[in-house]
């Protein structure tokens, strides 16, 4: 189901952030903010992971406490829209598998998937990654300390995160699509791990600052009552 968390219309490009959120911060709020503000990008949807794929650790929060997270953070913000379609399906969730649902629903707008800078590098080896980014294109969110390496590419692949090379199952045209979509640098390094470390290691939760730990004040407020990452 999907949910508004203010007005949106339904031109341009959508951009897809997925995430565990364990627990979102303002990280996450900055750059779906940058994305929105991108002229051809018409809207963001948040796409909270009900599962994720066993390999990987498990969250700390559950899974609707994720969702309200998320609905919080988004709320007021035109533009920005919740969607739960993760927690309709059984079994872990995959980028591939929520694009090819996202997709037979759209209108024929370019769905754009927002990743991380540390995660681009191994964009063309995720599930199905063939059949992922010839739906999808990926738009790269830059973060602190990670820089573009060139392996001595030409321009303009030579200031990317992503490399020709690697997304073999792709044609030149569609590669020139990956090249010129990508986000400028917004947020300051926080992370959700060091979020949960400072949680968990909080002798007076009313000295916490919302600010400090990089979380929206209306999150933190609903973390502390839930004692999730409390030790």
């Amino acid at each position: 189901m999907i949910h508004h968390g203010g007005d949106s219309n339904n031109t341009g490009a959508i951009a897809l952030l997925g995430g565990v959120f364990d627990p979102v911060h303002q990280g996450h709020v900055d750059i779906a903010l940058s994305a929105l503000h991108h002229p051809q990008i018409s809207a963001v949807h948040w796409i909270p992971c009900a599962r994720i794929p066993h390999h990987k650790s498990a969250p700390i929060a559950p899974a609707q406490a994720r969702l309200e997270m998320v609905h919080i953070a988004c709320s007021g913000t035109d533009g920005f829209v919740i969607d739960d379609i993760e927690y309709h399906r059984e079994g872990p969730s995959y980028t591939a598998d929520t694009v090819k649902s996202i997709a037979t629903q759209s209108q024929g707008e370019t769905l754009l998937w927002i990743v991380g800078a540390d995660n681009a590098r191994n964009l063309a080896k995720w599930k199905s990654a063939e059949e992922l980014w010839n739906i999808a294109i990926p738009l790269v969110a830059p973060r602190p300390g990670v820089k573009p390496n060139s392996r001595g590419a030409p321009a303009p692949a030579e200031s990317s995160y992503l490399h020709r090379e690697d997304f073999p199952y792709i044609d030149d045209s569609r590669w020139q699509l990956f090249c010129q979509w990508q986000l400028p640098p917004v947020s300051a390094q926080i992370s959700s791990s060091q979020i949960r470390e400072s949680l968990r290691n909080s002798k007076d939760f009313d000295k916490l600052s919302a600010e400090g730990l990089g979380i929206p004040s209306a999150v933190l407020d609903f973390i502390v009552a839930g004692g999730w990452y409390q030790s």
